[in-house]
């Protein structure tokens, strides 16, 4: 029974040094959005950091306009984050996505 419990806990600590190298990962990634035809762009990291939002000029003067694409943008961006968070996270993990996505957990 020890030995189990003792092969239990290494493969534990295997899991999360997993999940902790996927985290820093995540950070460095960067993940691009454009939106009305590249009028907008927002840059995340792959834990939803907004990175970087850049504006075509043309659009400025279209305060309506403007804040559908900001708007648009970043949420589509944090959802393409949220994506590849569970994909890396769950890779890390030894989870199947698939078997998550069953289980109604994503």
């Amino acid at each position: 029974m020890f030995s189990n419990i003792a092969e239990m806990m290494k493969q534990l600590q295997s899991m999360k040094e997993n999940m902790e190298k996927a985290k820093e990962e995540l950070k460095r990634e960067k993940i691009v959005v454009e939106v009305g035809g590249g009028m907008v762009k927002v840059t995340v990291n792959g834990v939803g950091e907004i990175i970087d939002i850049d504006i075509d000029k043309s659009v400025i003067d279209d305060y309506e306009l403007l804040r559908e694409l900001l708007i648009s943008g970043v949420n589509e961006a944090i959802e393409r984050s949220r994506d590849v968070m569970t994909q890396k996270m769950t890779e890390a993990a030894g989870i199947p996505l698939s078997m998550l996505k069953m289980g109604g957990l994503f």
